[in-house]
């Protein structure tokens, strides 16, 4: 290959979504694509044909619609290979943070939902069925978060992530990778490397951190992917102690290839290369070689960036061989999935009976139903169908509340709204909007009439990530009408300060409780509120997150029964936005003698519940804990639960440890297991987990991980309820 043509397979200068022109049932692809792979003897990878939202325009009509993918895709793909000297065959990427960013596809819970299901296999049968579509689709790469921690909850991505825990978020990353794998594409796992951590919550911030809270917190769900074969690792845009992650050398070379073993792909975030240069003041050509020499192979979104690889190697700034090496991995990931012997999808339309079978329906409906998390009942839930119900909030009847971030465009006509939901499992439901995003209160008196003759009033809280939501304004001086985003507080670029439920919520629920009526509140939202207040007005709350497509079914069969919630909270919710952070995993105590060195003169308590909370329409007791040492500092636990009552329920059942004794300091709890277990009414079991090296291992004065001796104490139960306690001795 020449350098030009190499360098062509590394810099994705045209987005996808901007490489056609759709004209009825016809696609053209555009002359800038066309220059590019005519000019550089083909494209490496290219992003994004199927995306279709409010960033690209793209909707039905215009866009890449579900009878369109393989034709499209194949058509691409000809073009590639018929006009480049050497053939090779170009990767298409989609994102897939919770199901194709696609027209006509499924969108499932977002990962913030996901990690609260406590159940990676279920999340992995989605991955795979994700997989697979991408597969038939003649698209090859998935995007999907899966690296990052929920360290704060002001930070407007939280929704996309499992947990603020790294042994959970760990195991989840890797079903996800081993999932979307099985289906037959290839598993990019964004992003590299805390940026959950930004300071202040805010969005690409700095974060800065130590080799412990790296290795601690921010590694494990790495390692996991990398183990489970990611082939693709995109890079951050955040710096960590002052250096851009895609320029951190340490990080992309030293950590992830030498230390954590990683062979595949570093791919930048989407204009990343330019971002980083532009943040040191280097000139493009030194900025590139300097990308490039940290260990960055292909720029996504480049704007020509990477480019400029070409005037670096011709002017020895850097080594052509780190451009080879660069390609070589390109070039295996297509090898790995067999582009080279047959780059294009014989049966157009098998991607299409796969969708419409209604497999990822049913996961999806599975998901959202595990992913709800009820943390308060006062003995009103389960409902009974035949009563008189008054359902309030503005996500009720708009889908797209329910959908989160990176959602495309939907056939809405093919989706229940919550109200519909209520509508087929309710005997008598009266909907009205009640509070308002802005805080109008014009709805207020028309809700407050409706709530005087319910038995029970449903109201949704929470906020929109969704951009498909849209409201029309009217230009004062010409009268001309647009079509602008409606209220944001989540989602990418949407960082918020306070934790406040959104617009006049709060004053609406307060109006309610004084009709008498008893309230519950169902939040929907991509990020942990303050639920302070709400927790003394409301009789029940429900936690739905982004439930995705089948969610309001899910919701709805939850509040009456047909579903026993079984989520588990997998972040922290505070007490007040004034106390951040809360995760549950930091080196501070619970109070001893009255000294609480875990809370402010101000406020006394900082978490309103627990990382690992969650109620059930059931009644679990746990009974006994029992630990042998199988071998040498590997040791068995033996947990054993009953259900008391006569609903038969689902409980996760938590493993913690606390270490002591040790060259550094311990967290004072870490999650290292658990297993959600289904026990029928009265029913007993005994759960297993096995704690040897990985588990106790430690991240010692040395910089390095190894076991120490001391004693490890082990609590089990539901958080915070860990009554079943007992320790063991490490010995080396």
């Amino acid at each position: 290959m020449t350098l030009k043509e190499k360098v062509g397979q590394l810099s994705q200068t045209v987005g996808g979504y901007r490489c056609f022109e759709r004209f009825g049932e016809d696609f053209i692809f555009t002359d800038d694509f066309k220059k590019f792979v005519n000019d550089y003897g083909g494209i490496g990878a290219i992003s994004n044909i199927l995306r279709a939202d409010g960033f690209t325009q793209h909707n039905y009509g215009t866009g890449i619609e579900l009878r369109h993918r393989v034709k499209v895709a194949n058509a691409l793909q000809k073009y590639v290979i018929e006009n480049s000297r050497l053939h090779i065959p170009v990767l298409i990427e989609v994102e897939a943070n919770h199901g194709l960013q696609a027209l006509d596809s499924e969108m499932f819970p977002t990962g913030i939902g996901m990690g609260c299901t406590f159940n990676p296999k279920l999340y992995g049968e989605v991955m795979q069925s994700v997989g697979k579509e991408i597969s038939l689709s003649g698209n090859h790469i998935g995007f999907t978060t899966m690296l990052d921690m929920a360290r704060d909850p002001r930070w407007g991505r939280v929704e996309e992530f499992f947990s603020e825990d790294p042994y959970l978020a760990a195991s989840f990353a890797e079903s996800g990778v081993r999932g979307i794998k099985s289906g037959g594409a290839l598993a990019c796992c964004k992003h590299y490397c805390a940026t959950g951590d930004c300071m202040g919550g805010i969005n690409t911030a700095e974060v800065n951190i130590g080799q412990r809270e790296l290795h601690d917190i921010h590694l494990p769900a790495v390692q996991s992917a990398v183990n489970a074969g990611a082939d693709i690792i995109m890079a951050a845009y955040n710096t960590i102690d002052g250096i851009p992650c895609h320029m951190n050398k340490f990080l992309l070379r030293d950590v992830l290839r030498d230390e954590l073993g990683f062979d595949g792909v570093v791919l930048s975030d989407g204009f990343g290369v330019g971002r980083a240069i532009n943040q040191m003041g280097y000139d493009k050509v030194t900025g590139s070689a300097a990308v490039l020499k940290a260990g960055v192979d292909v720029s996504l979104a480049d704007g020509g960036w990477y480019l400029n690889l070409i005037e670096a190697v011709e002017n020895g700034i850097v080594e052509e061989s780190l451009v080879d090496e660069a390609v070589l991995r390109l070039l295996i990931k297509k090898f790995e999935l067999g582009l080279f012997d047959n780059p294009y999808i014989e049966d157009e339309a098998a991607v299409c009976r796969y969708v419409e079978s209604g497999l990822q329906k049913e996961l999806s409906y599975k998901a959202a139903a595990e992913s709800l998390v009820l943390l308060k009942n006062d003995n009103i839930l389960p409902l009974n169908s035949n009563i008189k119900i008054a359902l309030f909030g503005e996500h009720a009847y708009n889908v797209y509340y329910m959908l989160g971030d990176y959602t495309a465009f939907q056939n809405v006509e093919k989706l229940k709204t919550l109200c519909a939901a209520f509508k087929e499992r309710f005997e008598s439901v009266s909907y009205a909007k009640g509070w308002d995003f802005e805080g109008k209160t014009d709805d207020f008196d028309n809700a407050l009439s409706i709530a005087h003759n319910c038995d029970v009033a449903v109201v949704t809280v929470g906020g929109n990530s969704s951009t498909a939501i849209s409201k029309t304004v009217f230009d004062k001086n010409n009268g001309a009408a647009t079509s602008v985003a409606g209220f944001l507080d989540c989602g990418e670029a949407h960082d918020v300060a306070a934790l406040k439920l959104p617009g006049n919520q709060l004053e609406f629920i307060r109006k309610l409780k004084e009709t008498g009526k008893q309230v519950v509140a169902v939040l929907i939202g991509g990020r942990p509120y303050e639920l302070t207040e709400l927790s003394t007005l409301a009789d029940s709350i429900i936690v739905a997150w982004y439930p995705g497509a089948q969610g309001a079914l899910a919701i709805t069969d939850a509040l009456i029964g047909r579903v026993n919630p079984s989520g588990k909270l997998s972040v922290s919710l505070p007490y007040s936005a004034a106390v951040l952070p809360v995760y549950y995993n930091s080196f501070l105590p619970p109070p001893t003698n009255g000294y609480d060195t875990n809370a402010y003169c101000d406020f006394k308590q900082r978490i309103l519940y627990p990382f690992g909370y969650g109620l059930s329409y059931s009644e679990f007791e746990y009974l006994e804990m029992s630990v042998c040492e199988s071998e040498k500092n590997t040791f068995k636990v033996k947990v054993t639960l009953r259900n008391n009552s006569n609903i038969g329920g689902s409980e996760v059942v938590q493993l913690y440890i606390h270490g002591k004794g040790n060259s550094v300091r311990r967290r004072y709890r870490e999650l290292k297991g658990f297993k959600k277990v289904f026990l029928e009414p009265k029913a007993q079991t005994t759960v297993e987990f096995t704690l040897g090296y990985e588990e106790l291992k430690v991240w010692t004065v040395n910089n390095k991980y190894e076991l120490e001796n001391g004693i490890v104490e082990l609590f089990a139960g539901s958080n915070p309820k860990l009554l079943l306690k007992t320790e063991i001795k490490i010995e080396i």
